[in-house]
C-alpha cells in the first residue's frame, strides 16, 4: 500500500506519522517514535526556505515502522509512504 500527501514545514513528521497509522489501521501512539528513525527536528528544517530565500530541492529517503517514506522537495514538497 502507498500514501502519498502534500507536506509543508508544519507537521510534516505528524502527517508522516497519521499516514502510517491509517496504513497499519492502528492509532498513532501503537507505532514506533518517529525519531528513532530519523531526527524529527531536522525533517522539520528541511522544509524551511534558505537563508538565500530559496525553495529548496532534493529528497530525503528514510525507513520507518516497514514502510520506505520519501520526502521530495521541488515545487511542491511531498510525502510518500509505501
Amino acid at each position: 500500500m502507498t500514501q502519498t500527501l502534500e507536506a509543508d514545514s508544519d507537521g510534516v513528521c505528524e502527517r508522516i506519522v497519521m499516514a502510517v497509522a491509517t496504513l497499519e489501521n492502528t492509532e498513532p501512539v501503537e507505532l514506533p517514535p518517529l525519531f528513532e528513525a530519523v531526527d524529527p527536528d531536522a525533517l522539520t528544517a528541511a522544509f524551511e526556505t534558505t537563508e538565500s530565500g530559496a525553495e529548496r530541492t532534493g529528497r530525503i529517503a528514510f525507513p520507518y515502522a516497514g514502510y520506505d517514506v520519501t520526502v521530495e522537495f521541488g515545487d511542491e514538497p511531498v510525502v510518500t509512504v509505501e
